[in-house]
């Protein structure tokens, strides 16, 4: 992202350095839990990004920053459907490990060694059923967001995340919307990552803040925050499979 921009990671409970936590209790709690946490650094303007689950957390989150004054700079929703969209699939938190690891080879993202390997899958499959689990459960409120823009990134041949249901993202703020679409699957964004990365830039130097947007004196330096699912923008070396990515990003102050 550059010099200039600060990338933080958002960890969930459950899984890595977090693994001996309980997973979330529902998506709005953790979205919630995020929002506070961001809340809590300094005062840079914040951008969230969202990869498949990790873009409804990060809407999360920005509802909570509103809620409290700090709305983020942009959220960035990649490849999922929008809170107002109703899932159209079937659930399948529910499988068993057998039939759940085939779905995630079916979507891919999870490497098939991993998968094979029952001790290894025995560690992913639990956080991948409770991530699975929030997202059939979620029950967003109807209110849209007031003042942070979104910009959907849609991918052309992801089945999981159609343009349609990618464009319903525009009923989900109210502070101006746009969608990007890229050559690709569910998880485009790894050999689109220069791509991306570029497009993000050119974003977050064309937008006014929420601090801006809400009568607050803006800060000079954008920063902008990427999320958990982030890993594969940032071509993180991380070996915890995440078939949902996100992330965060803020600016530098002298």
């Amino acid at each position: 992202m550059g010099p200039d921009v600060e990338v933080v990671g958002v960890q969930y409970p459950g899984r890595a350095g977090r693994f001996r936590e309980p997973f979330p209790e529902s998506l709005e709690r953790l979205g919630r839990e995020v929002g506070e946490a961001i809340a809590t650094l300094d005062e840079r303007p914040t951008a969230l990004f969202g990869h498949s689950l990790g873009a409804l957390v990060a809407y999360e989150a920005a509802r909570c920053l509103e809620e409290i004054g700090q709305a983020p700079v942009h959220l960035f929703a990649s490849a999922c459907r929008s809170p107002q969209t109703a899932e159209s699939r079937p659930p399948i938190a529910a499988l068993d490990d057998e039939a759940l690891a085939a779905e995630l080879m079916k979507m891919g993202g999870t490497d098939a060694l991993v998968l094979e390997d029952l001790e290894l899958r025995d560690l992913v499959l639990p956080y991948t059923r409770a991530d699975f689990t929030l997202l059939e459960a979620y029950a967003p409120s109807a209110e849209p967001l007031a003042v942070t823009p979104v910009l959907a990134l849609s991918a052309i041949a992801d089945p999981y995340a159609t343009g349609a249901e990618m464009a319903g993202w525009s009923e989900a703020t109210q502070a101006g919307f746009r969608m990007e679409r890229f050559a690709g699957d569910h998880f485009y964004l790894v050999p689109r990552q220069e791509e991306v990365l570029a497009m993000l830039r050119v974003a977050l130097g064309g937008r006014r803040t929420g601090a801006e947007r809400q009568g607050e004196a803006p800060s000079e330096d954008l920063l902008m925050r990427l999320g958990r699912s982030a890993t594969a923008l940032l071509d993180s070396a991380d070996d915890d499979i995440a078939p949902f990515s996100w992330a965060v990003a803020r600016p530098e102050t002298d």
